[in-house]
């Protein structure tokens, strides 16, 4: 596993900032919007990463925000598949770490 740093300092900000200020929102917004803003920090993260060119193999990351960028609008119509897209991202994430954690 790389020990590189796959993001900016701008981009570190970013996520950074929008953590800090989804935080505070979660107080206030109704309880799921949370999860889609988690949901989004990540994509964000991802795309950070895959802009910088630096991954040694970024395939797992490209499908996981592809998936993860289409699965988190489904809070706005569909609250069961919603729920579902989250338990299979979920999965999905923790099948990878394994993987990277056996290799």
């Amino acid at each position: 596993m790389s020990q590189r740093l796959v993001v900016t300092e701008e981009a570190l900000y970013e996520v950074l900032s929008f953590l800090v200020s989804s935080a505070h929102l979660c107080v206030v917004e109704p309880r799921l919007y949370g999860t889609f803003r988690l949901t989004d920090a990540a994509c964000r993260l991802i795309g950070f990463a895959l802009e910088s060119g630096q991954l040694e193999d970024d395939r797992f990351l490209r499908e996981f925000k592809e998936h993860a960028e289409t699965g988190k609008f489904l809070i706005m119509t569909d609250e069961d598949a919603y729920f579902e897209f989250l338990e299979d991202a979920t999965r999905k994430m923790a099948r990878e770490m394994k993987a990277r954690a056996l290799s």
